[in-house]
This record gives C-alpha cells, structure tokens and sequence, in this order.
C-alpha cells in the first residue's frame, strides 16, 4: 500500500488526509490497518501513531489485531497505548499540558456513584429534582429520556451543547434532538446551564466533553505525528473540531479516516454524515458506483433489503452468497417464542454459525417488551449491553417487591439445578453453584446460613449429590417449586423454559438469544437478526422532516446489515409499523 517516503512533516500546510469509505463488513478497520502497517514498513514507530475510534471496546478490538498483524514484537501495554477513544485522546493532551491534574477528582459523569455529591450539591443549590444513578446512554430513546428528572435533563442539555459547539440559549433546539420534555415555562433552563458551566469552571471538574472543548480551546497539538481516526461518521462537531485542528497542526505528518457516512446514527448526539464527507480528503474504498468494495457480512437478499430501506445504493456490495429474507407476524408471546425456537434451530445447521440470535427494536422500551414476553414464554434472553436484560441473570430473592432482600441469585443457574432434580435420583451429582442457588432462593435467615456451610463442607469432601441438596432444604423434585422464595413470575417463567426444553429436546442458554436496541448493535454482527417493525406513534409526525427521515433509514440499515445469513423483519405488539420498513419485503 503506498503512502509516501516517510519524512519529518513540518509547515504550516493541512496534513494530507486519506479517506477510506466502505460500508457494513467492508473492512475499514482492516483498511486502517493495512495502512498502520504500511507505515511501520516506512520507518515510523509505535510513537509515531496513535489509532482513535468511537468507544473502548472498538478501541481494544484494534489494539488485538494490531498487536497480531503489525506490532507482534511489541509489549501488549504499548501497543494498547497507542489506540483509544477520542475522548480519552483528548484527556491525556490536557493531562500533558497540565490542563487537568487529577482526573480521578476533576473529571465527572452522570452516573458514577464518586460524582453523585457533586451533581447533587448544584442541584441542591438550585432546587432541582435529580437521579445520581442516571447516566447517558447510547440510544436514542425519548420515551426514555421524556421521564428523567429536571435535573438530568439539564445536564443532558449542558453536554449535547458542548458535544455541538451550541451556546446556553440554543437548548430548545437541544431538547428537541434529544427528546427531552424540558419545562421551560417552570425553569430558567438558559440561566441553569449557564450556572452549571459556572459551577464546574470555578471548581475545576470536567465532564467528558468538556475536556474536548479544552483541547480545542487551547489548540493543543495532537497525540502523535500520524493520526489513525475510524469510525469518523460517529464524531461529534466538537470531536470533528478538534481532528481538523490536529490535522493542520504542522506536527502532523498524515492522517487517515476510515467511515461510513451511512451509518452516521447518532443524531442525538449532534453527529452529522456531512462532516465526514466533507473532510479535504484523498478518498480510497467506496470512490463510486462501480469501486465498491465487497462486503464480508451481507449477502444478496439482505443487501437489496438494506439498500431498499436507505433508499439508494450502499458504499458496499454483498458478498456472493444469496442470504434469506422474512417477513414474519407472530400474534402472540407463545408464537414470538416458537418463532425464536425456530430461527435458532436454523442457526444450528448454518456453518460456523455466529450466534446470538439477535433481535433488535429502535426503541428500548420495546427491546424490553420482547425480553419481557420472550422470558415469560420461556425463551432464555440477554441483552448486548450488559444487565438491560436480566430475567436470566440475575434475580433478587423474595416472594413480592416488598419483601426483596439484597441478596440476588441466577434464574437460569436455578433453572438448571431444577432440571436436575426432575430428572434425577438422590445419588446423581449436581454443580455446587446449582446447589448454591437451590438452598439461596428456598431457606432463609439462619437456615440458610447454616445450610451453605454444611454444603461447603460436604463440596471440600466429594462432589455434591441431589440428595444432600435435598437433606439441606426439604424439598425434593417437583416440590421445590412451592419451596421458592421468588416472586411468581420468576417461578412461572422458569417453569415455561423447563416445559419448552422438554418439548424440543435442547437447551437454549440466555446468551444464544440477545434483545436490545438497534444501537447497541453497531458494528457486531449475527448469523440472524430479527429487527423489529415497530415504532413510536408520537415519532411518526418527526419523519416529515427530510433530516429525521434520512437519519431513521440509517439507523434501519444498520440493524439490517448485522445479518449475515437472514434477516427476519418482524412484527409483534401493538405499535404502529415504521413507515421506512412497511412494505419492504411482503
């Protein structure tokens, strides 16, 4: 891959930028690092190079593969180094420049149980209603955010301000973006975002953004010579500021971006295709119509489908496999769950199959209504982003929410050991942690107390048997059930999963089914996504605008092209049809 001779670049010109485009399963982050190593080859050093993207989990995945592909004789902790999140790249200029001393006490965020005296000293201050174990999350879900305190939505306001270079008195138009129900008529909303960016000023505490907004505002020169950006349609325009500054900083020797202007989703957040697009760039993946590189991911059907929704052809083009497409319209919980039993049984005969299953919702409240009905089906279910989902991983004990202790066990872990007993005799072993969860969620106080040590004594000697777990509770068989000291529906829930294993023969662990957001599936994949047809009624009158519009065909491509096999558009619930995906496929 030929970039040039390497050479110390110094003048007061831009750096030159190369620009790789390419759509879902393209390989731009593959394409980065083609090019990191292309500059290894020419002489530039781990120092020489630093690798932003979008989240930590991204930024860690590209530290593995480059630490394999370009660095392999390098230390682990060096070549992680060299990538992170851009917000983090932005901390540590500040941090160099002696801007920010001590992050752990000067840089908050909503959510963070060390920062929550701090929230609520302003609040306090300021009368403000505010929930300190709220923070930001990465969707865009108003149902969500129309119900958070005052408080909350005045700090959500404040960051999407900063995140958009936007002064106090734009807040209506931020409140729109976000779908905050900001009362404006009961608060001085402009006069409280002004006092907040006073509070942190004069006591130096910085929220995430904010140090993006220093580093820019003291035009801090950039973390290394070559500057590795992927991800770019996610950035921010204070984020997009701050690059475009590095990039005519004259220590900047090159830089190179990588992105899809396509998958430009998060709105919400002030992020715009147009600013990755209109970067002065050398462009190289996805130039036209006819240099489009091939996708890895999508096949033919799913492609068209996706290409249908967004209305106009990808920066992509499928691989050569044909894939499959459905439309499917279960009526009821029991129908949503022969559904998955289904779609799972034909994961199993795919070849090097990529499980979960997903099924992904615009909205999380809907994500959530499918966990719901799904778990009370008897569908074992997680969520991508860890504990959204959790009727499988962790419940706390008690037979009403009144009488809840802190104590939590695992349903699924319970389920098993249940399993366990209906099949088995006295003599057969069981887990200690089956054993565990069994004498959790059935004794109590001292009882309990005393039979986890016995069994702890018993676990030291030999395996554990089913007729020591039965010594220890009482109960054998069927009868734990009326044993269980858990609310009802966690009991009837793990009696549908038993009854639905039984029928079809097999397990389904929660962790082969993942229900979340549209969102939250960006940049994975699966071997079969459900996306969800369903969509908030008080959205529909948004989708006039041309903007909102084109932002919903995004993020409906994007849930599309994480199918690698087959994409079922499915229908559940009472919600209207998103009017994008109506008609899309009969």
């Amino acid at each position: 891959m030929q970039i040039g001779t390497y050479q110390e670049g110094i003048g007061m010109t831009p750096a030159p930028v190369i620009r790789w485009r390419g759509g879902p399963g393209a390989g731009k982050s593959s394409a980065l690092i083609d090019y990191v190593r292309a500059e290894a080859g020419t002489g530039a050093t781990i120092g020489d190079i630093v690798a932003l993207t979008f989240s930590r989990s991204q930024a860690a995945d590209l530290a593995r593969r480059l630490h394999a592909a370009v660095f392999p004789a390098a230390n682990v902790p060096a070549v992680r180094g060299l990538c992170t999140t851009i917000h983090a790249c932005a901390l540590r200029q500040c941090l160099a420049a002696g801007l920010i001393e001590n992050p752990r006490v000067q840089v908050i965020q909503p959510g963070d149980r060390r920062a929550a005296p701090i929230y609520q000293d302003f609040m306090g201050r300021h009368g403000l209603a505010f929930d300190p174990a709220i923070g930001f999350e990465g969707d865009d879900d108003d149902q969500t955010r129309s119900d958070l305190p005052i408080g909350n939505q005045v700090i959500a306001l404040a960051a999407y301000l900063t995140a958009t270079r936007r002064p106090p008195a734009a807040w209506r138009e931020a409140a729109a973006a976000l779908g905050l129900s900001v009362p404006g008529h009961a608060w001085p909303i402009e006069d409280l975002l002004c006092a907040w960016a006073t509070y942190k000023r004069d006591r130096a505490f910085y929220e995430h953004e904010d140090y993006v907004r220093l580093a820019l505002d003291h035009d801090l020169p950039p973390p290394a010579p070559i500057l590795f950006i992927d991800e770019y349609q996610d950035v921010s325009p204070a984020q997009d500021a701050l690059i475009r500054q590095w990039i005519s900083h004259p220590d900047t020797r090159r830089v190179y971006v990588a992105g899809d202007a396509d998958q430009s989703i998060y709105g919400f957040r002030g992020c715009d295709p147009a600013l990755f697009l209109d970067l002065a760039a050398e462009d190289r993946g996805a130039t036209g119509p006819e240099s489009r590189p091939v996708s890895h991911r999508c096949p033919v059907e799913i492609m068209a489908i996706a290409e249908t929704i967004l209305s106009r052809p990808a920066t992509v083009s499928p691989c050569d496999r044909p894939g499959q497409v459905h439309h499917v319209r279960p009526t009821t919980a029991a129908g949503l769950a022969a559904q998955v039993e289904e779609t799972i049984r034909y994961a199993r005969t795919l070849p090097g199959n990529r499980q979960p299953v997903f099924i992904l919702s615009r909205y999380r409240r809907a994500a959530g209504n499918l966990a719901h009905a799904l778990a009370a089906a008897g569908i074992p279910c997680t969520s991508i982003k860890p504990s959204r989902v959790r009727f499988w991983t962790a419940t706390r004990i008690g037979r009403d929410r009144g009488h809840l202790e802190p104590t939590t066990i695992s349903p699924w872990t319970l389920k098993r050991a249940i399993a366990h007993a209906l099949a088995g005799s006295d003599i057969d072993q069981i887990p200690t942690t089956e054993a565990e969860a069994v004498i959790l969620s059935t004794l109590t106080d001292q009882r309990r107390a005393a039979a986890l040590t016995d069994l702890r004594i018993r676990a030291k000697r030999g395996p554990i048997r089913l007729g020591d777990v039965y010594a220890l509770v009482g109960a054998r068989g069927d009868q734990i059930f009326d044993a269980l000291n858990l609310r009802p529906w966690i009991v009837a829930q793990i009696r549908a999963c038993l009854a639905r294993e039984r029928q079809r023969g097999y397990e389904i662990t929660p962790d082969m089914v993942k229900i979340d957001t549209i969102h939250a599936s960006k940049g994975l994949e699966s071997s079969i996504v459900l996306l969800h047809t369903g969509y908030l009624r008080g959205r529909l009158p948004a989708l006039a605008d041309p903007d909102r519009l084109a932002e919903e065909r995004r993020v409906y491509f994007v849930g599309a092209t994480r199918a690698a096999d087959a994409l079922l558009l499915l229908d559940y619930g009472d919600g209207p049809t998103c009017p994008i995906l109506a008609g899309v496929v009969a």
